[in-house]
């Protein structure tokens, strides 16, 4: 019974530790600054992963269709899913523009 009691007060110092410690810091003030700084730079390359991704499991998908049969086929039909997502949204009938990455 003493082991629960000590296990619970360890459990409870080290949550008011830990809280303590992350109500101190900072660094998520530090990142959200970080990216409001380099915020073109981040978006210019989530654009292009968005964009090119679906061609890089393409590939990866035909390289890894011969070794193994299902996982090449996984990955095509996740690049063919990454194709249509990211098309998709640029589409006017989806209210985007002709071309995502500007």
């Amino acid at each position: 019974m003493a082991k629960k009691q000590v296990k619970k007060a360890v459990k409870k110092t080290a949550k008011k530790v830990v809280k303590k410690v992350l109500d101190s810091t900072t660094i998520d003030e530090k990142i959200v600054a970080e990216y409001k700084e380099n915020k073109t730079l981040i978006d210019i390359i989530l654009c292009y992963v968005k964009c090119y991704g679906g061609y890089v499991l393409a590939v990866l998908a035909g390289l890894a269709i011969k070794p193994h049969l299902l996982l090449g086929i996984g990955l095509g039909i996740v690049a063919g899913a990454w194709g249509w997502w990211s098309t998709c949204g640029c589409k006017l009938c989806k209210g985007g523009n002709e071309t995502c990455c500007n």
